[in-house]
């Protein structure tokens, strides 16, 4: 008779590609026999042990006999067919099953459940779940997110339909959720959703349910400067559910983190009683900047501007112009390609973007070349910036105060973000293939 092991995980089956793979459905509520062939029980779920990057070993089941749930270990199990578990022996225990700390039921917790193609970046649901051999027993190979194997739960086992190997997606490519696994305390992996663009984590967040989302957020936490970019790139409506959630310091923290323009939106969709004591628990640069951008509507130049960009004075040489890119850190990426240039008193005077600088002789000023003039005021609004920039074929535009002073710029890709309509967010949404 076996203990309930826990048994490491298995980086790379032999048998990964073995035929002889069984979907979850195809053993659910089947007999479980002893050699003898005589029922002991029925299959009532599966028990697996996750593990970052790897295959989850199947380390036992859960089976309904008589009226009780008890646990048979894998050592027990002598084979798996679509239909049926046989046993290597015809005595099991039979005390009643409890869940032990860092176990999954893949009935209950995965099955039918959204989970995180890492690859793709996008939500998919386990319509079933594959189950494949190697020399060690069982492990948990992939899922099967199409139509075809939602019928397969859901009708009965003669009707059930062929397994759909196209829709088949490896489980080393999946993230399941598993906040809602009690005792498990499990955590969502930083590393793997690091490999996915802030956009696509922001996408997940949007299409997940609220408990979902809040995993990944916490998931996050630990990398404020990745936490900052997520939420920069949430919708409105995501953006104050889960600010909501937060205490004034760990908003003011995430805030503080944001680019200035982003901080300063998000701050107005606050409540008015919150938005005061987070603004205060904010750094004076960043309030700075922020003040300056609420004195603005979000939809003007002024409301649509960052106040982070990459400046010289006018007499600087091309080498300075470079320098001052190369060691700059605060300015958006979108807006380092370009360079602006003032008066000594502020003043706007023009632009110039790096490739000219770069065919540019290193030891000439910035006056002998020939620089872009336009800018827009701090009130204009977005059809005139946007027909600025179309106009100029521009990738940046500079914005001025009433005085011609420079206190921000546009960057093309804020532009195209306010063009995009919503219908378009849904359709993007629609073809992820959930």
């Amino acid at each position: 008779m076996s203990d309930r092991d826990d048994d490491g995980s298995m980086d790379a089956p032999r048998a990964h590609r073995d035929k002889r793979r069984v979907m979850l459905t195809q053993l659910l509520r089947s007999p479980v026999l002893n050699p003898a062939g005589t029922e002991v029980g029925r299959v009532e779920d599966f028990i697996v042990k996750l593990s970052d990057g790897a295959y989850p070993p199947v380390t036992g089941l859960k089976v309904r006999v008589g009226a009780q749930d008890v646990f048979i270990g894998k050592g027990l199990i002598d084979s798996l067919e679509p239909g049926g578990v046989r046993l290597n022996t015809h005595t099991i225990r039979t005390e009643a099953f409890q869940r032990r700390p860092g176990e999954v039921l893949l009935a209950t917790d995965v099955l039918g459940r959204h989970l995180v193609d890492v690859v793709k970046g996008r939500i998919v649901q386990a319509h079933d779940l594959v189950l494949s051999p190697s020399d060690d027993g069982w492990y948990l190979s992939g899922i099967d997110r199409s139509p075809q194997a939602m019928l397969r739960r859901l009708l009965p086992r003669r009707g059930r339909p062929d397994l759909r190997r196209h829709a088949i997606l490896d489980w080393k490519d999946i993230q399941p959720f598993v906040g809602q696994v009690p005792t498990a305390k499990l955590l969502m992996p930083l590393q793997r959703l690091r490999r996915l663009h802030p956009a696509q984590i922001a996408d997940i967040i949007e299409g997940a349910s609220h408990e979902e989302g809040q995993e990944i957020i916490e998931a996050v936490e630990s990398d404020p400067a990745l936490t900052a970019d997520i939420f920069e790139e949430l919708d409105a409506e995501h953006q104050v559910e889960f600010l909501n959630s937060k205490s004034n310091e760990e908003a003011a923290r995430i805030l503080e983190r944001m680019a200035p323009d982003d901080a300063a939106d998000l701050l107005g969709e606050l409540d008015q009683e919150r938005r005061k004591p987070v603004f205060e628990m904010m750094s004076t640069s960043q309030q700075l900047k922020l003040r300056k951008l609420l004195q603005y509507h979000p939809t003007t130049a002024g409301g649509m501007m960052s106040p982070d960009y990459v400046w010289v004075v006018r007499g600087a040489t091309v080498d300075m112009a470079l320098e001052a890119v190369r060691t700059d850190d605060k300015t958006p990426h979108q807006l380092l390609a370009t360079v602006f240039i003032t008066e000594q008193d502020g003043r706007y005077v023009g632009s110039i973007g790096l490739v000219e600088l770069l065919r540019s002789e290193h030891t000439r000023k910035l006056d002998e070349l020939e620089l872009t003039r336009v800018s827009v005021h701090g009130n204009a609004d977005f059809a005139d910036v946007a027909l600025m920039m179309a106009d100029y074929n521009l990738t940046a535009l500079g914005v001025v105060d009433a005085a011609g002073n420079l206190i921000g710029a546009i960057s093309s890709d804020d532009v195209i973000a306010e063009l995009i309509p919503d219908q378009w967010r849904d359709r993007a949404e629609a073809s992820t293939g959930v």
